[in-house]
């Protein structure tokens, strides 16, 4: 697990830049944090960083978001109010799985969602986010270490 702390929204982008740069394609992305965190900023990040260049929201209510993008299709999906696995996938998450070059999942958990990477977001004192990283799959290890260093040669 790295930690990274975002100063800005240009901190987001560029990590938004390098998840899609770095991620396989199909690759699941947990995103933890509580309210006002930063999760849909990243998301929104990340699909433009795809070519998406419409209007990216909290899937809170819907559930799920899909975005086609020139990179391959975004799923953002927020499973707060879904207590189990089973219900996932009565929502259609499955599928949507299947066509995402990228999905970003909202307050999943490794123990009902199999997923490649976890990213944990908090508000720090001074208003920036502290975000840590964490390959859950062995081979995203060296991955993970990748946007590590990018990340901070950025702000040399």
């Amino acid at each position: 697990m790295i930690t990274i702390t975002l100063g800005d929204e240009n901190d987001t982008a560029r990590l938004a830049s390098l998840l899609v740069q770095h991620l396989p394609a199909g690759s699941v992305v947990l995103l933890k944090g509580p309210l006002g965190a930063g999760k849909t900023t990243l998301a929104r990040h990340v699909a433009r960083a795809l070519g998406f260049t419409g209007r990216v929201t909290s899937p809170t209510y819907t559930l799920i978001h899909t975005y086609p993008t020139p990179g391959g299709t975004l799923l953002h999906a927020d499973v707060y109010r879904l207590p189990d696995s089973a219900q996932l996938w009565e929502f259609g998450l499955e599928e949507a799985l299947e066509d995402a070059r990228l999905a970003l999942i909202e307050w999943g958990t490794p123990e009902i969602l199999v997923a490649d990477v976890e990213i944990e977001i908090e508000i720090t004192e001074d208003g920036t986010r502290r975000l840590r990283l964490a390959a859950l799959e062995p081979e995203l290890k060296d991955v993970v270490a990748t946007i590590e260093q990018a990340m901070r040669r950025g702000r040399g």
